[in-house]
This record gives C-alpha cells, sequence and structure tokens, in this order.
C-alpha cells in the first residue's frame, strides 16, 4: 500500500503522505512529490493502490437495454429508461400496431444516450481518470431507472476497501471499514430469507488478496428484440475489445499472462442465457474468469407463454408498458426471436406437461402439455387449436397478411428460437458459475385454462361487457360458447421465473454456489447505498464471488 522515498536520517522523519492521482490516459502518479523538501528528517511515503485491472461485465435483462432507430439518418429514440415515468406514460395504452412498428429488431439498435447515475461511493472518483468514464463504459446503454443506481453501488463496492486502506493509512489504529470487510466471516445461510449450497464463507486472507486488483465495472448493452445468438457473439467481441483496452491502454495492464487475460461477468435474467451462449458455444470460456447468473431464467417460464397470450395487465405498471393485452403484445412478440428464446424448454419439469386445458378433448377429459417432451410441435407451433400460442390474425383480418404472418413465425421459431434453446439444454455452464434465484414469490410454475364463467352487473351497456384480459370465450355448435381463465399454479420463484426453472443449476457440478432469496425478478439487483448491501443477500453472494473468482490470479 505504501512506498517510501526518504532522505538523511531517519531516527526522527518528518512524515508526508502523498496520495496517488491518475492523470487522463489513466496512468498514476504522485502529486508534488519533486516538491518536498529535502532535509534530514524529510520522509515521503508514496500510497500505492493496486494497479491491474480485471474488468467486470453487467449484462442486463430483457427490455433492459435503451433502443434507437437502426437508420444512420433519423436519431429517435425507441425504448429509453431514464425514468420509470416517462417509459410508463410512451408505452402504457399503445396498440399492437404501432407497438409492431416501433419494437421491430430489423430496424433497432442499442442506444448509448441514456441517463448514467453520477453517484460516487468512493474516495476516488472512477469516472474518467481511474478508469475511462462510466459513459465509455457503456453505462448508458442500460435502463437507468432499473440499472443505474446498482451500477454505482457495485463499482463503489469494488473499490471500497483498498481507497478505505489508502485515505486512512498512518492513522494510530486504523479499523477495517471497507464494506467487504463486513462480509469476512460471514455466513448467507443463516437468514430466515437465504438458502445456500456450495458456500464458502469469505475470509480475510482473501479479501486481502482481491485488493491487489482493479476492478472497472462496464456495461454491455443488446438489442433485447434480436436472436440471443447474435447477442452472445456481440458480447464475444465486446469482451476482445475490453481485453485489448486494459492490455494496451489505460495505464493498467491485467495481472493475467500474455495471450490469458480474462474477464468477470454479471448478468441479470436473459442476460444470463446470453453470457452462457457466449461462454458455451460462441468461443469465449477461456475469456471468462467467472459468471454470476442473477435471476437467470434458465430452463424457459411458462410466463412468456401466458404475456403472450393474454398481456401482462395483471403486473401493474411494467405490464402496461409491456402490453395490457394480447392484441398489444402478441404482434411484437411473434417476431422478436430473444423473448421467444424465453418459453419453456423441452427439459422444464423434466420434460412433464405445465400447460392444462380443461376439458379440451375430444371426449370432455383435459388436455396437459406437451405430452410427448416437444413444446413446439404441440403448443410453439401449433396452428389450429385455440390455446396455441400465437394467433396471426389477432391485428391483421386480411388472409394473404395473415398468412404470411405465419409464415414468417415458423420460420423464426423453428430455426433461431428451437435452436438457440435446444443448444441451452445441452451445452452446461461455465466452470466457474455461481448463481442466486428467487424462491419466496408466487410465480407461473405451471399455467391453466380452466372453464368458468362471467357475469356482469345488471344494467352494463352492451359495449361495456368487456371480458378481462386473461378470460378468453371459446366458440362452440350450436350457437353456444364456453369461457375460459388462464390461471397460474402460483408456485414459489421471483414473480416472472419458477424454481422449477433453475432445476438444472441446481444439479450441475459446473456451479460453484447456488442462494435461493427472496428476491423479486425485476429488483434482483436492487440497491439504495453501499449501507444497503448489508440487507441484501443476493448483493453479498455477488460480492463475495468476485472476490472468490480472483483467488487464483497471482499478486501482480
Amino acid at each position: 500500500m505504501a512506498e517510501e522515498n526518504t532522505t538523511g536520517n531517519k531516527s526522527s522523519p518528518s512524515m508526508t503522505c502523498i496520495k496517488p492521482e491518475w492523470d487522463d490516459s489513466g496512468k498514476i502518479y504522485w502529486p508534488g512529490i519533486q516538491n518536498q523538501k529535502k532535509s534530514e528528517n524529510a520522509k515521503a511515503v508514496l500510497l500505492q493502490p493496486p494497479v491491474k485491472a480485471i474488468p467486470v461485465i453487467f449484462l442486463p435483462g430483457v427490455m433492459g437495454s435503451n433502443l434507437m432507430a437502426n437508420i444512420a439518418s433519423k436519431t429517435e429514440v425507441i425504448w429509453r429508461g431514464d425514468s420509470s415515468a416517462g417509459v410508463f406514460f410512451k408505452w402504457a395504452g399503445m396498440d399492437g400496431e404501432r407497438r409492431r412498428k416501433l419494437l421491430n429488431p430489423d430496424t433497432t439498435k442499442v442506444d448509448n444516450r441514456g441517463d448514467i447515475n453520477q453517484t460516487l461511493y468512493s474516495p476516488i472518483s472512477d469516472d474518467g481518470k481511474l478508469f475511462t468514464t462510466r459513459r465509455e463504459r457503456g453505462w448508458g446503454e442500460v435502463l437507468s431507472f432499473s440499472y443505474g443506481k446498482f451500477l454505482s453501488v457495485l463499482q463503489g463496492a469494488l473499490l471500497d476497501d483498498w481507497q478505505q486502506d489508502l485515505v486512512n493509512y498512518g492513522k494510530s489504529a486504523p479499523e477495517k471499514n471497507g464494506v467487504l470487510s463486513q462480509l469476512v466471516g460471514k455466513s448467507l445461510s443463516g437468514g430466515k430469507d437465504a438458502e445456500i449450497t456450495g458456500e464458502s464463507v469469505l475470509t480475510q486472507e482473501e479479501l486481502n488478496h482481491f485488493q491487489n486488483f482493479l476492478f472497472p465495472v462496464h456495461v454491455y448493452g443488446y438489442n433485447w428484440l434480436q436472436d440471443n445468438k447474435t447477442s452472445a457473439e456481440g458480447l464475444v467481441a465486446f469482451i476482445d475489445r475490453t481485453i485489448r483496452l486494459y492490455k494496451n491502454h489505460c495505464g493498467h495492464g491485467m495481472p493475467f499472462p500474455p495471450g490469458q487475460e480474462k474477464v468477470i461477468i454479471i448478468t441479470h435474467s436473459m442476460g444470463g442465457l446470453v453470457a452462457r451462449y457466449a461462454s458455451q458455444v460462441s468461443g469465449a470460456k477461456d475469456k471468462i474468469l467467472g459468471i454470476v447468473h442473477g435471476v437467470i431464467p434458465d430452463l424457459g417460464s411458462p410466463a412468456a407463454y401466458r404475456r403472450m397470450k393474454v398481456g401482462a395487465k395483471q403486473e401493474g405498471m411494467a405490464g402496461a408498458v409491456l402490453g395490457n393485452t394480447a392484441e398489444e403484445l402478441m404482434p411484437v412478440l411473434a417476431r422478436a426471436p430473444a423473448p421467444l428464446q424465453l418459453l419453456p424448454s423441452a427439459k422444464y419439469l423434466a420434460g412433464t406437461p405445465w400447460l392444462t386445458v380443461e376439458g379440451a378433448g375430444e371426449d370432455g377429459s383435459d388436455v396437459k402439455l406437451p405430452q410427448t417432451r416437444d413444446p413446439f410441435g404441440e403448443i410453439y407451433l401449433n396452428k389450429t387449436l385455440w390455446y396455441r400460442l400465437y394467433e396471426s390474425d389477432i391485428i391483421d383480418k386480411d388472409e394473404a397478411i395473415n398468412q404470411s404472418n405465419w409464415t414468417n413465425y415458423v420460420r423464426l421459431v423453428d430455426k433461431p428460437v428451437r435452436k438457440f434453446i435446444s443448444l441451452m439444454d445441452s451445452r452446461g455452464y461455465h466452470p466457474n458459475t455461481y448463481a442466486f434465484y428467487g424462491h419466496k414469490i408466487d410465480s407461473d410454475g405451471t399455467l391453466a385454462w380452466r372453464k368458468t364463467s362471467i357475469t356482469y352487473p345488471k344494467n352494463t351497456h352492451e359495449n361495456d361487457r368487456r371480458l378481462p384480459n386473461n378470460y378468453r370465450e371459446i366458440p362452440l355448435p350450436f350457437n353456444r360458447s364456453q369461457m375460459y381463465v388462464v390461471t397460474s399454479s402460483k408456485t414459489p420463484g421471483d414473480g416472472t421465473v419458477p424454481v422449477e426453472s433453475l432445476s438444472a443449476i441446481c444439479r450441475n457440478s459446473e456451479i460453484k454456489s447456488v442462494l435461493a432469496t427472496g428476491v423479486d425478478h425485476q429488483g434482483a439487483y436492487d440497491v439504495s447505498s453501499l449501507k444497503d448491501i448489508k440487507d441484501r443477500p443476493a448483493l453479498q453472494f455477488t460480492l463475495r464471488a468476485i472476490v472468490k473468482m480472483v483467488q487464483e490470479i497471482p499478486i501482480p
């Protein structure tokens, strides 16, 4: 932590501690060292920070990256999350036709102009001197209201301990008061809200080793409408660019042998699928030191089916933004590969049925799907039965357009969607993986279309007799009809991903540790300050995982 520069007799030195600073290229220097007076008693202590960088790359979830028009002559904002109110007022109530036009994977790209949280949680700023600016590190690519505070707190936590040591150097009895020092010796399995497998409690020796490195936080925003395979390939290129940045620029270098440089990845939701594909299929595994997956929809979720069929009105404000009804949401999802890649895979529930349709069998029995471990053939590519996933005529009544919609949808689902899901089912995980998930909130473990009836108040006008979005009226012979309502099993999860989707992770030997805690899906990384970390088991788990990952890296 300190290098001494002394002259003359050391018996009664007059000590000056000189803190480091960084120039515009990221190179370290100690201001004023040349101006120290030479005398017998003069002693200068150059406070030495860590100098080698291990980049940390964060991947957001579906809908988590800002999007703009992919046209050279236009700078139109398509999807921008600078504030939750701004997103709500733009998208709430927008019809399916307009949504489909704007949210087109072929005419959108990532927008890096979003608001960036500028709060600093460390004595020395990370923004523009120690590291390149937060904008240059991609922070403007993600929704500020979802991730801005988290990114600032994460960066602060990764810098805090060595900076606190530096600030307190020379004090008579300095305390270990960095945020990560509070995790030393602490188990996460003892709380009422957390269960953990493979836990390894943090030691002071591990934290001391961690403090020998710098951890600049970068963000990889991706187009959450396009094929996750494409986003994964983009992530591989992003990893290469980030490694080159610290190998050749920024004044730091990396603590790895030449040609073996690595990054750490943290993911949220669908970002975990992108990172897994990049690691296990696209060849980035050897460039990744480790991965922390937060609420990854590993085997998919029936929630993806429910949203497609009835919209997301019951999900509150988020549902209004996504699309309250099937008419608002289905036309968008039907041509967006990534959200469709969140559908339950053939391995979900070990291939047993997760969708029940009451009384829909020819003999009046319940239909339970998938029956043959083939959700694509039985549900996703079904064209005739009313509980099929996609209704190509939902807003397009012209027969020619309807048929074109169906043809394009089949081409999409039968190739990139099916291939991505199948590969994810078979390729495993990075060998240094940590994962946390929610296990307390009602979620769609299974779904059922139940027969029901609906009545209206006596004087309700005919025009006001509108069905709730989760009801469907199905025509029957002889001018009759049957009302159905989709119901959730309300099994434990995070509100979106049920625990059943994590079964592969929990059984896999490549996973170092798994934490089950009470997080909700969207707010998995919610945190308000460094002090708030003590009440956030998922954040404690994430930070501790990073400390564990770097133990194999030699001190520079």
